[in-house]
C-alpha cells in the first residue's frame, strides 16, 4: 500500500529496497545507504527505536509511519524528522516528502541514534492504559503491566505496582488496548509483556520465565511466532 502511494504520487523517489520483517531493517538500510527511509515504527517484535540505535549509517532522513498520535511531534520536529498517521493518505505522503526533499537540499541532518533513544524511552513512559475495575477506571503505564490472564469474562492483571489488579474486560478486549509492539499472546489465557521476558524454555510449546518469577506456558500453535520475534529482539534470551 505505502509502496503504491509512493510511485503514484512521488514520481521523484526512486524506491530501492523495501522490506517488512524486522530483523532485515538494518542490514537494509547499511547495505543501501538511502537519502530517506520511509519507515513504520510498530513491528509485532517491537517497536523500531532500539534498531535504529544500532545503526552505523546515519546519513539519512526519516518519514515515520503510525497508527498512534502519542509519539512525540515536538521531537520529530525540532530533529528535521516527519510522521504520517496510518491509514496514510496521500495528501500526507506528497506533504512530508516535499519536507524531506527541502531538508535533503539544505544538508539537514538528524542524529538518528539520540532521536531513537529519546523516542523509545519516552514511549515506555508516557502510554497509559485504561483498565475498568469495580471502583471505576485505572490508568497504568504500558510497561509496568508484566502478563494478562484470563479469568472468564475477567482479566487478571500483573503489573509492577500492583500485584493484581482484575479488570471487567475480557483478555481479547484487553489485547486490543495494548501497543501492538510490546505485548504477545503465547496462550488462549495469557498474554506477555516482551520486554520482561528473562528466559525462554524449550518444549513443545515452551515456557517463559518473567521477571516476577512467574513461568507461563507457550501454546504449541505460538511457539514459531514467539520465537522469531525473540530471536530479532537485542539481547533476546532463548537458551
Amino acid at each position: 500500500m505505502i509502496r503504491g502511494i509512493v510511485e503514484e504520487c512521488c514520481p521523484q523517489l526512486e524506491i530501492v529496497g523495501s522490506t517488512d520483517d524486522f530483523m532485515e531493517v538494518i542490514s537494509l538500510i547499511e547495505g543501501i545507504k538511502p537519502s530517506l527511509v520511509l519507515l513504520d515504527i510498530e513491528f509485532p517484535a517491537g517497536n523500531i527505536f532500539p534498531l535504529l540505535e544500532r545503526l552505523t549509517f546515519k546519513n539519512f532522513l526519516i518519514i515515520f509511519i503510525t497508527a498512534h498520535n502519542t509519539y512525540a511531534a515536538e521531537a520529530f520536529d525540532q530533529n528535521a524528522v516527519d510522521y504520517i498517521l496510518k491509514p496514510v493518505s496521500k495528501e500526507a505522503m506528497i506533504k512530508a516528502v516535499k519536507r524531506a526533499e527541502v531538508r535533503i537540499k539544505n544538508e539537514i541532518k538528524t542524529d538518528i541514534s539520540k532521536l531513537a533513544q529519546l523516542l523509545r524511552t519516552e514511549l515506555n513512559h508516557s502510554r497509559k492504559i485504561p483498565l475498568p475495575t469495580s471502583n471505576g477506571i485505572l490508568f497504568i503505564n504500558e510497561p509496568d503491566i508484566i502478563r494478562c490472564e484470563a479469568n472468564g469474562r475477567y482479566t487478571v492483571i500483573h503489573t509492577t505496582t500492583e500485584k493484581k489488579l482484575t479488570v471487567t474486560k475480557t483478555l481479547k478486549e484487553i489485547e486490543s488496548l495494548l501497543g501492538s509492539g510490546h505485548f504477545f499472546r503465547v496462550h488462549h489465557s495469557h498474554i506477555i509483556n516482551l520486554e520482561v521476558i528473562k528466559k525462554y524454555n524449550r518444549g513443545q510449546g515452551g515456557t517463559v520465565e518473567l521477571k516476577d518469577g512467574s513461568i507461563v506456558e507457550v501454546a504449541s500453535s505460538r511457539k514459531e511466532e514467539l520465537l522469531k520475534i525473540l530471536l530479532s529482539r537485542p539481547g533476546n534470551p532463548l537458551h
